[in-house]
């Protein structure tokens, strides 16, 4: 409630402050009998300039501003030329911020061919929290890449069209000024060649760990991934860019990639309109709006979210209500990390929930991880249908391992079948609904 009185009272501060500046330029703006028309621009700019930095305040208040507004009066000829030095612009507070609109960010370029029948499947790996702790390091050092990931999961990577993972540290050779928490996780810049030669394509960035050595490091991040051909999203040097999806396109097919976290060490993690730093997914009505946003311009919208809580084997109500919502939002596809341990599948309207893939390249002492494939088969239907497969491993201190003892493997798949109700998992990890489930004993009942 005092939360609604004190954004009342600023609203109503706000109002004051625009009929103020309105008047003062009635009375004073022509007070050279019929002045000058250069005087009145000036007057009428600095009305508007006064009414958009209260905007943005407002905005960045709420984590919202109003935009519309804004980019209406900005827009000029916005475009993907443009798209770098707009980001430029966004980064300064001071300096006009121009917001494309949906379609100005995420609409296929000229020479894009759309193809709505084909034989080809697109196949997608995720995977867990990915950090080169020393032992991992100290492995690489020694071994190479076999010191870090067995031959099982490494071939998955290869054969896949496209390796997703949540980048679990910042990437820099600063270590002196570490913020005051627990855990502090920094990967030298060196160590970028291994995370290359793994195969991984993008990283998620919005987690809780990303910031642990300040905004430099962070930004250090980005540059070092840009720089290495990598692709990030869920953070960046303001809001516009921390939320914007990347899309990926395979052979006339577009799929959009989108990440946020709900888990944050304090308000300064998020980012604002004039603030590097996280997505946020506390509120996800946001994720849900970029979710509604990318939709009209892609086949498939992938979500992966930073939450729950660590150590449980199964999520919480707050992750299913926030899953709920961002499936009805659009998205086709949600994984998840954070927990360090894997978490069940769910299927709500058909669309597949991954909370927890648990730990993959790590260095810690939780032991089980999954590896989702995620295959979108053009040939059965031309929409996509999807088909995933699990398969369970171990990350344990410097490796991950997929080859270990088959009844190992078993138990595992049968010990996340067991907390997965709304979906079955064959022997072999792949996942099926219950309905097509249903229409598999169906058609076998017919067949006899």
């Amino acid at each position: 409630m005092l939360r609604v009185y004190r954004n009342i009272i600023i609203v109503v501060s706000v109002l004051v402050v625009i009929c103020f500046a309105a008047v003062m330029i009635v009375l004073y703006g022509n007070k050279d009998g019929e002045g000058s028309n250069e005087n009145a621009k000036n007057n009428e700019q600095m009305l508007l300039d006064t009414t958009q930095k209260i905007s943005i305040y407002l905005g960045g208040m709420n984590d919202k501003a109003s935009a519309s507004d804004i980019a209406e009066e900005n827009s000029g000829e916005a475009n993907d030329e443009n798209v770098e030095n707009v980001d430029d612009k966004k980064s300064n507070s001071n300096i006009e911020i121009i917001y494309l609109t949906p379609e100005e960010k995420y609409k296929a370029s000229n020479d894009f061919v759309k193809i709505d029948i084909r034989e080809k499947k697109d196949v997608f790996c995720f995977v867990g929290d990915v950090f080169l702790s020393k032992k991992p390091r100290t492995a690489y050092d020694e071994f190479g890449l076999p010191g870090i990931i067995d031959d099982g999961y490494l071939k998955l990577l290869k054969d896949s069209d496209f390796n997703i993972a949540n980048l679990e540290c910042s990437i820099t050779d600063d270590t002196e000024n570490a913020e005051d928490k627990t855990f502090t996780f920094a990967l030298p810049t060196e160590y970028v060649t291994p995370l290359k030669e793994v195969g991984f394509n993008l990283f998620t960035l919005a987690n809780n760990h990303i910031l642990d050595y300040g905004v430099d490091s962070m930004m250090n991040t980005i540059k070092v991934l840009d720089e290495n051909d990598f692709i990030h999203i869920g953070a960046g040097k303001n809001i516009e860019e921390a939320k914007r999806a990347y899309i990926k396109e395979i052979e006339g097919k577009r799929y959009a990639f989108l990440s946020a976290s709900a888990v944050l060490p304090s308000d300064n993690w998020k980012a604002t309109y004039d603030r590097a730093g996280v997505f946020n997914g506390y509120d996800i009505s946001e994720l849900c709006d970029e979710v509604r946003n990318v939709k009209p311009f892609v086949d498939k919208v992938i979500v992966y979210m930073h939450w729950g809580r660590e150590l449980e084997t199964v999520s919480n109500t707050w992750q299913k209500q926030y899953a709920r919502r961002i499936v009805d939002a659009g998205a086709d596809l949600i994984v998840g990390a954070h927990p360090h341990m894997v978490q069940e599948i769910e299927y709500y309207k058909n669309v597949p929930i991954i909370y927890s893939l648990g730990n993959f390249i790590y260095g810690g002492t939780m032991r089980d991880t999954i590896l989702v494939t995620a295959t979108f088969d053009y040939s059965i239907d031309k929409n996509g249908q999807m088909q995933l497969a699990v398969y369970p491993g171990l990350s344990n201190y410097e490796k991950v391992r997929k080859d270990w003892k088959k009844d190992e493997i078993a138990a595992k798949i049968k010990e996340l079948q067991d907390k997965s109700s709304t979906c079955y998992i064959g022997d072999n990890g792949y996942v099926f609904t219950m309905e097509q489930v249903a229409e598999a004993l169906s058609s076998i009942e017919k067949s006899q």
